[in-house]
């Protein structure tokens, strides 16, 4: 039996057919969402002017490909997209596509987008792609590029981008904030992302990246003079301390036993001197550049970032199909009424079937596994329970869960915890160790939900999410039943 198709896929199908109906022949948006629907996950990098975005990019896609300077670089919407897509459709023809292989190629393409602090006009291309605007859901999950250790001054636009994106199914986890420019900061990245979390309502996952270590690693500028910069600093008793001094003290304490532009090297990839610490002592004995580069690569934390990443694009129909409904719903609200109404047939036509429910489920999963729903059980009993809501089979003879009418709303809970130390982390976003529907007590699930769902002082999101969970674990028990019964 072949496999259901995406719901990507029955909305790209949509698309080319609404396509064909002289009404809406050629329709930019239409034919942008089909692409959409077909690519790999849309992620746009977003932030002010000299936040350090466009080198968190070159770290991305380890390579030296995006301007970076301390004034405004970045005039367009640039998407970088593995090899594997030629000629990629993009959302608006002032766009530009660079195809570069890097880690997460195939599985996402990352946008990098003007900065939004600026007189010039450059911000509009960025605004269009955000809340409220044409190219709204263009992009269907953002990384938003913080520094200085705080989130304040982005309170409000990270509500209102949540409050856009939020679509019909309840989503979490499409806003990244990433803290960048950490080695600036005189603060624990625990206590970073403690107070950023309280700090704004909108729910959104965090990690803290020091981006010019990240760069440096990735783009071969760790290199024979970064070496032995480190073995020389190792000898200074300066360094031996709980602090670092400022560059321009090591540049008077090494003085001319290190040649013109060794120091400076060092400095352009590591930032602050605050970590350099940490950096000597993990790099003891190292010899090699690739060793060196390799620490670097870990202290910078950009695996973290990278784990949430491949989170995401786990989850890419998901995501993908909020962005192109919600697309949708505001192309038929700016058609003329003959149009527009073909496209609310469509919409309801896909709302109708149950493709939509195992949505849902999907989502309901995420909030099981990256908020606070589910508080009180035990982790075996959250993630049996995300199992089952991602059981394919739940889908089959109409079987699971309703589809809630109003999605519950996520309460902020921002959900990857980094720390100082040097980055370990495997993909957040690998299944290959998550437990699978077929090893699940569905029984044991129902009972413990039950009572779950039973107590009175849980929220009402809580409580949606519960109930889906019980009914995808009776549709389970009912399917087992029926093929011993076969």
């Amino acid at each position: 039996m072949s496999a259901a198709p995406t719901v990507r896929a029955v909305i790209a199908r949509h698309c080319r057919e609404l396509l064909a109906d002289p009404l809406l022949h050629g329709d930019p948006t239409l034919r942008d969402i089909a692409a959409q629907c077909h690519q790999p996950l849309r992620v746009l990098l977003v932030g002010n002017v000299s936040t350090g975005k466009s080198t968190l990019l070159n770290a991305l896609i380890a390579g030296p490909l995006a301007a970076t300077a301390f004034e405004e670089t970045t005039s367009s919407v640039t998407w970088y997209h593995g090899p594997e897509l030629t000629d990629p459709v993009l959302p608006d023809p002032g766009h530009r596509s660079v195809t570069t292989d890097f880690p997460l190629a195939g599985r996402v393409m990352l946008g990098d987008s003007p900065g939004l602090n600026t007189l010039s006009d450059n911000p509009r291309e960025t605004l269009r792609m955000l809340g409220g605007s044409d190219l709204t859901g263009a992009a269907a999950a953002f990384v938003c590029v913080l520094v200085g250790g705080r989130v304040d001054q982005w309170a409000e636009g990270l509500e209102e981008l949540a409050a856009f994106s939020a679509g019909p199914f309840d989503l979490v986890g499409n806003i990244v904030a990433v803290m960048a420019k950490v080695d600036e900061v005189d603060e624990a990245v625990e206590d970073i992302e403690r107070r950023v979390s309280g700090d704004t309502t909108a729910t959104f996952r965090f990690a803290a990246v020091n981006q010019l270590m990240a760069a440096a690693a990735r783009t071969g500028a760790v290199d024979d003079r970064i070496v032995a910069t480190l073995d020389r600093l190792r000898r200074l008793p300066v360094l031996h301390g709980r602090s670092a001094p400022a560059w321009d003290r090591l540049a008077e304490e090494v003085g001319t036993s290190l040649p013109p532009g060794h120091l400076k090297a060092l400095e352009q990839a590591v930032g602050a001197p605050a970590w350099l610490p940490a950096l000597i002592a993990a790099t003891a004995g190292m010899t090699t550049t690739g060793a060196v580069a390799e620490q670097f690569e870990r202290m910078s934390r950009i695996r973290s970032l990278e784990a949430v990443l491949s989170d995401l694009a786990d989850d890419s129909d998901l995501f993908t199909s909020t962005a192109a409904v919600l697309r949708l719903r505001r192309l038929a609200a700016r058609l003329k009424p003959r149009p527009a109404a073909l496209v609310r047939a469509r919409l309801a036509d896909l709302t109708a079937t149950m493709h939509t429910s195992g949505l849902h489920r999907r989502a309901a999963a995420r909030l099981v596994r990256h908020t606070d729903v589910g508080s009180g059980l035990t982790e075996h009993e959250r993630e049996a329970a995300q199992a089952l809501l991602r059981w394919p089979d739940a889908e089959a003879d109409g079987g699971a869960s309703p589809s809630p009418a109003s999605p519950p709303s996520p309460s902020p809970s921002p959900a990857s915890s980094p720390s100082p130390s040097p980055d370990t982390s495997a993909a957040d976003g690998d299944t290959a160790d998550r437990t699978t529907a077929a090893e699940v007590d569905a029984g044991a699930v129902l009972a413990r939900w039950t009572a779950y769902e039973a107590d009175p002082f849980r929220d009402s999101r809580s409580r949606e999410v519960a109930a889906l969970v019980i009914e995808t674990a009776r549709h389970r028990l009912r399917t087992t039943t029926r093929q011993e019964e076969s």
